[in-house]
């Protein structure tokens, strides 16, 4: 390897572990010495930390190799003479590297950000990254976009094995890859004709962390919330758009079936009490269960299993035994419960195959409907920004064509226009220009709309007729 080339190496292994670092900070919600590491390091938006590596899967495989290879786990820190929290000046500790020699700093030891990163040679040492307390800017990219609840849970920053006995770990380690980490960058805004789902969703999780001392006594939020409908209608959408809106203050599972059945005799109730225990560790958490259905099922079936049964009743347990009494403060301020506050979230395509025994646990039966033809509305001018300038009739005729269309449906025929477009522009010229948006033509979404046809119709009457028996009113 030439010289140019290891200096190259060397930058690249440091950039990229200020990224880690950085991507970590964000991870584990301390924005504010995130942004005092950007100041300090002159990191930019041109890079960001690919979605299959982070801090703690790098830790954990370490862990795993040191272990292989010595038969121990390793030590990463020990401990000092002193106590109390570290000094100021604790980052300018001399420290002995292997095969790293001292050398004093260019322009008096001041570090000049990428550019002094990129200028070390081969044998030099980084300078001490002094990460301080000063005047941290109101904007801290999509942070400011979200709504205004605490900062993230500290516990995040403790290892989860110290506290689980070894038969547990590999079960915790197991259920916490289900745990959602980055920002799924939807928005309350994005969703369109679901008001009422959402007002549910907020009251339930977003206002109790903004005004914990208003929920106490009967007016405890909710814990347990079952969205139902048909396929295409938002469900799992209104789940995301919730993991993105709290990830700052929320610890947000999103698990299936996958995870908690296991072949084993025993571990799938093993599996789902591990679920409870880690996200009361986490907490305030949320278990969100798509396609609720597959784990819930009617139990006095004739083809129901024994060992399907004990799960069920198992998870029983946990959503409003004894164990679940724990979840909820009955009397005081609200800011106790608050620290061991599990949300359930489910969704399902089938709400008639669900037990009976957890429905009446799910305090709220919200029904996401069809779009109605304001949604509709809506979504299209969301989605294809172009029509706004269209006359109402044209509208109308588009919206019409739509009727008894789920959102998603709504969605494929916008895209389908949209490739419309792209079809017509490659068929023009051999070059690859960039499409205009504003060419959308009122017979290009016309052609587009007829070619789709409404695919849940009669599953969303049924989904109404169960709301209306069983189901959770919405009232404006």
């Amino acid at each position: 390897m030439s010289f140019e080339q290891d200096r190259r190496s060397i930058y690249e292994r440091r950039r990229n572990i200020l990224y880690l670092v950085a991507n970590y900070l964000t991870t584990m919600g301390l924005h504010q010495t995130r942004q005092a590491l950007v100041d300090e390091t002159q990191l930019t938006s041109e890079f960001e930390v690919c979605d299959n590596i982070d801090l703690d899967t790098i830790y954990q495989d370490f862990c795993s190799y040191f272990l292989l290879k010595f038969g121990k786990q390793p030590r990463i820190v020990k401990r000092t003479d002193t106590m109390g929290l570290l000094p100021p000046g604790a980052g300018s500790v001399q420290r002995k590297y292997s095969g790293a020699r001292r050398k004093p700093l260019p322009n008096g030891g001041k570090s000049e950000g990428k550019e002094s990163l990129l200028a070390l040679g081969a044998g030099e040492e980084i300078p001490s990254l002094r990460i301080t307390a000063g005047m941290v800017s109101d904007q801290v990219g999509p942070v400011s976009e979200g709504p205004l609840v605490p900062a993230a849970n500290p516990k995040l920053l403790v290892r989860l094995q110290d506290h689980f006995t070894s038969e547990w770990k590999d079960l915790a380690e197991e259920v916490c890859r289900d745990l959602i980490r980055k920002d799924l960058r939807q928005r309350w805004h994005q969703v369109k004709g679901l008001e009422g789902p959402i007002q549910v969703l907020k009251e339930s999780v977003i206002a109790p962390l903004e005004h914990p001392e208003l929920f106490v006594g009967l007016a405890q939020p909710w814990r347990c919330v079952l969205l139902h409908g048909a396929p295409g209608t938002g469900k799992t959408l209104l789940a995301r758009t919730l993991c993105s809106e709290t990830r700052e203050s929320v610890t947000f599972f999103s698990t299936s079936a996958s995870t908690l059945i296991s072949k084993w005799r025993g571990e799938s109730e093993k599996l789902i009490r591990v679920l409870y225990e880690v996200a009361k560790f986490y907490a305030p958490s949320i278990i969100f269960i798509d396609e609720f259905d597959s784990l819930a099922s009617r139990r006095d079936t004739i083809r129901e299993h024994e060992a399907s049964k004990r799960f069920k009743n198992e998870f029983l347990a946990l959503i409003d035994g004894l164990e679940g009494g724990e979840n909820v403060p009955s009397t005081g301020s609200g800011n106790g419960g608050e620290k061991d506050r599990v949300f359930l979230l489910a969704s399902t395509n089938l709400p008639w195959e669900i037990d009976p025994a957890f429905l009446r646990r799910f305090e709220r039966k919200i029904l996401v409907d069809l779009p109605t033809a304001d949604g509709r509305k809506e979504l299209i001018e969301h989605l294809l920004p172009a029509v706004r300038s269209w006359t109402e009739q044209e509208m109308q005729q588009i919206v019409s064509l739509s009727e008894n269309w789920t959102g998603d449906e709504v969605r494929l025929a916008c895209k389908e226009a949209s490739m419309m477009l792209l079809r017509e522009k490659m068929g023009e010229t051999s070059k690859c220009a960039k499409i205009d948006p504003d060419a959308l033509q009122f017979p290009m979404l016309r052609r587009a709309f007829e070619q789709l046809r409404p695919g849940c119709a009669e599953l969303a009457q049924k989904h109404r007729d169960w709301s209306q028996r069983y189901g959770t009113q919405l009232f404006d």
